[in-house]
């Protein structure tokens, strides 16, 4: 059998994570695999590791010549089965999918569309909805984003499911903290001192103005806390990242808050923090919260669709409204408020919760039982 992902970037992310991880682990002796994506990340190197050359195409952006080369690359690779990831490669592959007969499943990284403009936002709930049609099934990556995704009228527990993102825990666990690395950056500089990191792209969506107010604010009220943020710098986010170095530098943070960018030892270095905090806006089901879990750390986190997914409140940690610097403020003075029993606990339900519900095993199973499921259902007719 032979399927065919399509995918809009290889930048560092959840869905090439999510597809890597398909990847990793599909049976290569009952799946031939041709991925289609865009070669602007480190994910292409990783494909490309793992025996797959892809096809470098840009697929978030509509083109008519974008839409002939993929159709004619689908006619040469016939694949069996199609699974499309985010809205351009979806865009594509469901109308291409219906022209050639190949049955298609999209996954949602994310079902974004209510911060669309008014107009913007009926097109593209319109477009949704009409593709639907086309898809076979759906599959969404956590229970916030099918709930959101009820304003798709053709959608149903028939042609839909939730299949979590998972992680590799035991891998997880089996790293070293990276002490050398993270002693390097001189923030621990006193016993009192307590660390927060983030993990995610320098993007607006990821609500870390919002976060730098609030720690801000806390720090006013408890001086020995300091804040890391490690993740991608997108180019296209250039004066975004600028208000946040301008922000840093304005208010006498630079001894006190580090902006890392990409690292290969992320995982490592939150190993040495004693906090996460996720301050997103919006998400699908974010692997970094399910890695800082990993890691054994106490979360704070916005109270969104996919954050609230994995972060029970005062369960695994505490959870504050979006996009409210008070709000990040107190959910940080609350977490340092905390007996180390109940931050213990935390740590111990987050373990216990990925092992039930996001294991990176049950990820991959259950999404593979669905292409067998597809196939067969379309081979009946």
């Amino acid at each position: 059998m032979k399927l065919a992902i399509i995918s809009g970037t290889t930048a560092p992310g959840g869905g090439p994570r999510h597809i890597y991880s398909l990847l990793e682990n599909i049976d290569r002796n009952q799946w031939d695999v041709a991925v289609c994506t865009r070669k602007d990340g480190s994910y292409w190197d990783k494909f490309v590791a793992l025996g797959i050359t892809p096809y470098d195409l840009v697929l978030r952006r509509i083109s008519i010549s974008t839409f002939f080369q993929l159709l004619k690359i689908l006619r040469e690779e016939k694949p069996d089965l199609i699974h499309t990831h985010g809205k351009g490669p979806g865009l594509y592959g469901r109308l291409i999918g219906r022209l050639l007969g190949i049955p298609v499943i999209h996954t949602f990284h994310g079902f974004q569309y209510r911060f669309l403009p008014i107009l913007n936002r009926i097109f593209y709930l319109f477009v949704e909805n009409f593709l639907t049609l086309l898809t076979r099934h759906h599959i969404f990556v956590g229970h916030g984003e099918k709930g959101k995704a009820g304003a798709l009228k053709f959608l149903n527990d028939s042609n839909s499911s939730v299949i979590n993102n998972g992680i590799d825990l035991d891998s997880i666990e089996n790293l070293a903290p990276a002490t050398e690395a993270f002693a390097a950056l001189g923030l621990r500089d006193s016993e009192e001192v307590k660390i927060f990191a983030t993990l995610s792209r320098l993007s607006p969506e990821k609500g870390l103005m919002t976060l730098l107010e609030g720690f801000f604010e806390a720090r006013k009220i408890v001086p020995a806390i300091r804040l890391i943020l490690i993740g991608d710098c997108p180019d296209e986010h250039e004066k975004y990242i600028k208000t946040i170095e301008q922000f840093i530098e304005f208010n006498g943070l630079n001894e006190w808050v580090k902006i890392l960018g990409p690292r290969e030892d992320a995982l490592e270095l939150l190993k040495c923090v004693d906090f996460y905090i996720s301050p997103s806006q919006s998400e699908g089901l974010p692997y970094n919260l399910l890695e800082a879990l990993g890691v054994r750390k106490p979360v704070i986190a916005t109270d969104i669709p996919g954050n609230n997914d994995i972060i029970r409140k005062s369960v695994e940690g505490i959870l504050v409204p979006s996009n409210s610097a008070k709000s990040l403020a107190h959910g940080i003075l609350n977490m340092l408020e905390l007996g180390a029993a109940e931050r213990q606990a935390m740590e111990q339900n987050g373990i216990a919760r990925l092992r039930d519900q996001f294991s990176l095993e049950r990820m991959t199973e259950k999404t593979f039982a669905l292409y067998k499921k597809v196939l067969e259902e379309s081979n009946a007719g």
